[in-house]
């Protein structure tokens, strides 16, 4: 049983359980440190695949700490659980968390639970750091006091809209004076939409829904091909591409712009000549030691990095932090995470601990970049215009971070 469900439970005078947390609390501070996943892990196709990653990703950033002593000299505790990809059994399983002493946890995954559990993390203050959840209004979301109580290690879906906006107007690439955006009907999918048509300097002369999974797709594929727009911006999540595929079948003679992890490793014939905004991904030794890591389920599944990185932040932020309490966690997030200090990287919690120790900053360098959050505990990335020719991913031009620090401080 929990301390804090024993505490609700005991029902005893407040002097009595006074003199008990007393007494257990020597015993209490040499316990395991209870954290999280929040995963879609009955869900399948692709984002059961991203889930079964994302979950080996956290179990070893988990191992490194552990391996390492733990923050604080204690251990993490991880436990799992299965978001569904439902509103409902996502808070039911949040609700589990509350009641074990989870601190904090790693997830969700999508932006729909993400937006859904934000009043709640705020209310019972913990800390969720999502790999993935890129909506734009996040950034403001989970807010209690002064303290933000959601994190995540992807950027903002801004700075995507800005690519995939710097895509179809740019005179080197789509120069599209007419555009039509099909959407996943989600959180996500309105979201990018929306931050791309505020961004184009073409007419949006179609904004078409659609809601993932279908087999038939011909209504919507006919509202864009009537549009006889310039070119279509496809926002949809990794494996969601049927409508894409039978727009071109259509056939569709415009260009296609398309969001991140859309083009698999073994590209499709009918993706021949799309383009696509990517975040950029180095060969670092950061990711390559995570890819042996897990090299068992490589090539890794879109986000799997941040996941390791979202766990493994959550433990130096204990360790700064000096107490595993969320509002402390939130605290010392843009410290460890920040671009000054003494480098570390995957696997290197016990060099952080010792750097931590002798009263130094660390800087995290992760396993999908640099992981600077900044105030809205987010980070910006680099970003890369991409296109398919001849059925290999060409990359065409390198959008560094600091390029989108001017609007993200507007």
């Amino acid at each position: 049983m929990s301390r804090r469900r024993y505490l609700r439970l005991a029902g005893g005078s407040l002097p009595a359980i006074s003199g008990l947390a007393g007494c257990l609390g020597g015993e209490l501070n040499q316990q395991p440190i209870r954290v999280g996943a929040l995963l879609p892990l009955s869900a399948s196709g692709a984002l059961g695949t991203v889930a079964k990653h994302h979950r080996r990703a956290i179990e070893a950033a988990v191992a490194d700490i552990n391996d390492a002593g733990g923050p604080l000299d204690r251990k993490l505790d991880l436990t799992a659980g299965d978001s569904e990809l439902d509103q409902s059994a996502a808070k039911t399983a949040f609700d589990s968390f509350v009641d074990n002493d989870v601190v904090g946890f790693v997830g969700p995954v999508t932006t729909d639970i993400s937006r859904s559990l934000a009043d709640d993390l705020a209310r019972k203050r913990v800390i969720a750091i999502s790999p993935s959840s890129t909506y734009p209004d996040l950034a403001t979301a989970a807010v209690r006091d002064g303290t933000k109580y959601f994190d995540r290690t992807a950027a903002n879906d801004v700075q995507q809209a800005r690519v995939m906006a710097k895509i179809l107007d740019d005179d080197r690439y789509v120069a599209a004076d007419t555009v039509a955006i099909a959407h996943a009907d989600n959180d996500f999918g309105t979201g990018l939409a929306t931050a791309i048509d505020e961004r184009i300097s073409g007419e949006t002369v179609a904004t078409v829904p659609f809601t993932p999974g279908k087999d038939d797709y011909s209504k919507r594929v006919e509202t864009v091909v009537q549009s006889d727009a310039d070119a279509v911006a496809f926002v949809s999540e990794p494996g969601n591409t049927a409508m894409l595929e039978q727009l071109i079948s259509y056939p569709y003679y415009g260009e296609s712009v398309l969001s991140e992890g859309l083009i698999p490793e073994n590209i499709p014939l009918y993706m021949n000549n799309m383009y696509s905004a990517s975040v950029a991904t180095e060969r670092t030794s950061s990711s390559i030691e995570l890819s042996q890591k897990l090299e068992d389920i490589t090539p890794l599944a879109p986000y799997t990095q941040h996941a390791y990185d979202a766990a493994f932040l959550l433990g130096l932020a204990i360790e700064q932090a000096g107490e595993a309490d969320a509002t402390a966690i939130s605290d010392s997030l843009v410290s460890v995470s920040g671009g000054v200090g003494q480098t570390v990287t995957v696997g290197e919690f016990e060099r952080a601990k010792k750097i931590i120790s002798a009263g130094r900053a660390v800087n995290y360098r992760g396993a999908s970049g640099p992981v600077d959050l900044n105030d809205d505990l987010e980070p910006l990335d680099s970003y890369v215009i991409e296109r398919v020719t001849d059925f290999e991913l060409d990359e065409l031009e390198l959008l560094r971070a600091w390029v989108f620090e001017e609007e993200s401080t507007e």
